[in-house]
């Protein structure tokens, strides 16, 4: 009995996490750019360089690692990946970002694209056979 209390515990705490992960990021608002932690704001001291080489700056703009900047508008938002984000305020009046799959209204967003038209590399490349006519 304690133990699968002890587990229930363990899996709400876990559960909660990934929610305030999942509303970490920023957000530009008149002009400024501010930074999203757990769903509270906080204005952005410096420019941010994120773990997959992207760059989020003071003045509103994701520059990619081969250079290109896209400009964040007023009132949008990104993920600490530097992909787009919607955000809207909660009822307690905590900001949250809805990730880039939920954007899209009523469209399930599917990565099968990415696999289609490739070629195929490693060990697991299928070999044709050709005939030795």
């Amino acid at each position: 009995m304690r133990f699968c209390l002890l587990l229930l515990a363990c899996f709400l705490l876990l559960t909660n996490q990934a929610a305030a992960q999942a509303n970490d990021g920023f957000q530009r608002r008149d002009g400024t750019m501010f930074v999203v932690r757990n769903g509270e704001v906080r204005p952005m001291p410096r420019d941010v360089q994120l773990p997959n080489g992207r760059r989020i700056t003071r003045d509103g703009w994701v520059v990619e690692r081969d250079g290109r900047r896209t400009e964040l508008g007023d009132g949008q938002g990104c993920t600490m990946l530097g992909e787009a984000a919607r955000t809207e305020s909660d009822s307690r009046g905590r900001l949250v970002l809805h990730s880039p799959a939920t954007m899209q209204a009523g469209q399930a967003r599917t990565r099968s694209g990415f696999w289609q038209d490739k070629k195929r590399k490693g060990k697991g490349k299928q070999k044709r056979k050709r005939d030795d006519d």
